[in-house]
């Protein structure tokens, strides 16, 4: 029997504590968390063990060697690349030619192994999954069995709604090595997600096997703090008594000094007068906390200072942190390594520190700061990134955001990046570029088109986007998918993190930023081709005002290519917007458009009647749905104030998304709509020019909205 740890991931959720750790390599109990794993693997009679790595594996490698300190053998198998659960394992697969165990690196336990490994054999399983009751399901994957044992159904982190067992996945499994063969080679797999549904589907035996005993999965600040609480309470996890406090012998403690009878105190600590240290309390080596500070369930990494009068509660204190006197650090927070916590700072309960920071005297800290003593808010905003030129928004400010978007991307996705062609959006984009490529990502630029035509490119041709535009001082800076849609949450607060832990991707290979091949205009026209039937727009006589010259341009070409009779008028003023108002009234324009300099948003004016907002985007899901031949309307849920209007006028039932951009286009793609007409001024001219005559016959009802005035 053989054994694999996986030690391979960074850790995110328990920053600061993994800034410079792999989340194995934390200490507890004055020893990092995988060194137990090592230790119950031994316990149990198996002594070959691979590890998995990817985060800082130099660390686990330089501590471990190769296992002869522990009486194990262990091999390292390094990844180049995030694999996944099961992906890492496959990895190992030169030294995985027997039944093996899987158990985590980062997870405290002691689950009786020999009996799972018996209840595997005995059942003939090819997988079999150790699964805990816990409490609260929803924190975890959850497993359902039958009668015997035998895997039914899992579901990764369900609501309560969907909760169908307290059984959850440990993440410690019995493998049979044919297994291996199930897993995808060199892609990211996992083993909930991807490799347990295949094997359900295909009806391999798999089983549950539902363990004695405790374990925890260490996967958050709060769950680190619970788990050196359990080890005291609960006692016979770790290879520890700690019925009385462990406190070594090489530590000078003062006799007027308090010591819980439930503590664990490593070598070559001071401890001065007065100083009160309460139940639950983990100190690392060479810790000296000094006269008057008052301890209760915090825990101390090694080599941290505790001034005088100090109070810690229920918090962690990181290697080599230095507080001075009178410092407060309330519940769960987190005071990173190498810092320095000048007298009277406070730090609130939650509130984390990354490593290597100042804090000013009399500081109170109630939100996570970074770096310096500045605290830094959200990057995203409603939709991508917003700040004023060189102040929010600043050329440094931009390479790093490039670091983070080319690091959270695969290094071989074909990243699309843009601008609406202004001064201050070229200089922002220039530094995007230029942090995109030392990660080694594969860029492509153009310039100069509007931000919708630049969606359909991304979702046609490319796996990302990037694009920067300006209005005045102001920049925006906005992050496409494959799909053309803004990135969502997920991927937004990876993008966040590597940001503010600036845990970049490097490469060696810088590539160049190339320029498109084809003209962007031609990949919009040749969709335009194959949407829209050419014959309906000969003849028709349209006027379009827009501020925005490449706007002017484009509807110059899309005349010529489709034989329109088109008035182009350079300008946004209310002098403009009213002759063109006059001249649709006065019948010399079959349409007019309004268009605003973005290309996303217009103006609608057919006779006497003018369109925009709410109105005019009914109108426009109305087309679509005939377009595409749809069975409902499309809208954002803000539409419902407008429902009995639609209902009444035409008459067709509304399916409602979420308000966000990201949520409307994401179902207009699955409806099979490969335009994004809500927020594409250029496409919806055209939509509206097609069926020019159905829009004329519909707006009689149209008229009987209230009448909409610019």
């Amino acid at each position: 029997m053989k054994g694999v740890i996986m030690a391979g991931g960074s850790g995110t959720r328990l920053r600061p504590l993994t800034v410079s750790l792999p989340k194995p390599m934390i200490p507890f109990f004055g020893r990092p968390v995988m060194e137990y794993a090592v230790k119950l693997l031994k316990t149990h009679d198996i002594f070959e063990i691979a590890t998995t790595l990817q985060y800082h594996p130099d660390k686990i490698i330089n501590y471990f060697e190769d296992g002869q300190k522990w009486g194990v053998r262990i091999q390292h198998f390094v990844e180049d690349r995030p694999l996944g659960t099961a992906g890492s394992v496959k990895n190992a697969k030169g030294f995985l030619d027997e039944t093996f165990v899987v158990l985590s690196g980062d997870g405290i336990t002691n689950a009786d192994l020999t009996k799972a490994i018996e209840f595997h054999k005995q059942k003939g399983s090819k997988v079999t999954i150790v699964l805990k009751e816990v409490e609260i399901p929803i924190e975890y994957g959850i497993v359902l069995t039958d009668e015997e044992g035998r895997i039914q159904r899992f579901f990764e982190k369900p609501s309560w709604s969907e909760v169908f067992s307290n059984l959850a996945n440990t993440g410690i499994y019995i493998i049979e090595p044919e297994i291996l063969d199930y897993i995808e080679d060199g892609n990211p797999y996992d083993f909930s997600k991807d490799l347990f549904p295949k094997l359900l589907k295909e009806k391999v035996p798999m089983f549950g096997f539902k363990m004695d005993g405790y374990w925890c999965d260490i996967g958050d600040v709060g769950s680190y703090i619970k788990a050196h609480r359990d080890v005291f309470r609960l006692g016979g996890i770790l290879d520890l008594d700690l019925k009385s406090p462990i406190i070594s012998r090489e530590s000078n403690i003062s006799p007027n000094a308090k010591i819980s009878q439930s503590v664990f105190i490593g070598s070559d600590c001071e401890i001065e007068d007065d100083v009160e240290i309460g139940e639950f309390c983990v100190i690392g080596d060479g810790v000296k906390i000094a006269k008057g500070s008052k301890l209760e369930r915090a825990i101390l990494w090694s080599g941290s200072f505790i001034g005088k009068n100090c109070e810690l509660k229920s918090c962690i204190i990181c290697s080599k942190s230095i507080l001075k006197d009178y410092v407060r650090v309330s519940e769960r927070a987190v005071v990173g390594e190498n810092n320095l916590l000048k007298d009277f700072v406070e730090v609130k309960a939650e509130a984390k520190i990354w490593p290597e920071k100042t804090i000013e005297s009399g500081t109170v800290i109630d939100e996570n700061i970074y770096w310096g003593t500045e605290v830094i808010k959200s990057v995203f905003w409603v939709r991508g990134i917003t700040g004023d030129f060189n102040q929010e928004i600043t050329p440094q400010f931009a390479i790093k955001l490039g670091n983070s978007i080319g690091s959270v991307f695969d290094k071989n996705a074909r990243i699309l990046i843009g601008d609406d062609y202004t001064e201050k959006s070229s200089v922002i984009r220039k530094a995007i570029e230029t942090g995109c490529q030392v990660t080694g990502a594969r860029l492509y630029r153009t310039r100069g088109i509007i931000l919708p035509i630049f969606r359909y490119i991304v979702k046609d041709y490319y796996d990302a986007g990037i694009y920067v535009r300006s209005r005045g001082n102001s920049i925006r800076i906005e992050i496409f998918d494959q799909n053309g849609i803004n990135i969502d949450k997920s991927l937004e607060r990876k993008i966040e993190n590597l940001f503010v832990t600036c845990d970049f991707r490097t490469s060696s290979n810088i590539n160049f930023v190339n320029e498109l091949v084809s003209s962007p205009l031609e990949m919009y026209f040749s969709r335009l081709e194959e949407t829209f039937e050419s014959s309906k727009f000969k003849g028709l006589k349209v006027c379009i005002v827009s501020e925005d010259k490449s706007i002017i341009s484009l509807f110059d070409k899309i005349s010529e290519r489709y034989g329109l009779k088109t008035t182009l008028i350079s300008g946004g003023s209310k002098q403009c917007i009213e002759n063109l108002k006059n001249m649709c009234v006065q019948s010399e324009y079959d349409a007019g458009f309004l268009i605003d300099r973005q290309g996303e948003h217009f103006i609608m004016m057919l006779g006497d009647c003018t369109l925009y907002g709410e109105k005019l985007k009914m109108l426009l899901a109305w087309l679509e749905m005939k377009k595409f031949k749809n069975k409902c309307l499309i809208l954002p849920e803000f539409f419902k104030a407008f429902i009995s209007d639609v209902e009444r006028i035409l008459d067709v039932p509304v399916k409602y998304t979420g308000n966000e951009i990201r949520d409307y286009m994401k179902v207009v793609l699955d409806e099979g709509i490969d335009y994004f007409f809500y927020y594409d001024a250029v496409s919806s001219v055209m939509l509206i020019l097609e069926k020019l005559a159905e829009v004329k016959d519909l707006i009689d009802r149209v008229k009987k909205l209230e009448e909409v005035h610019v």
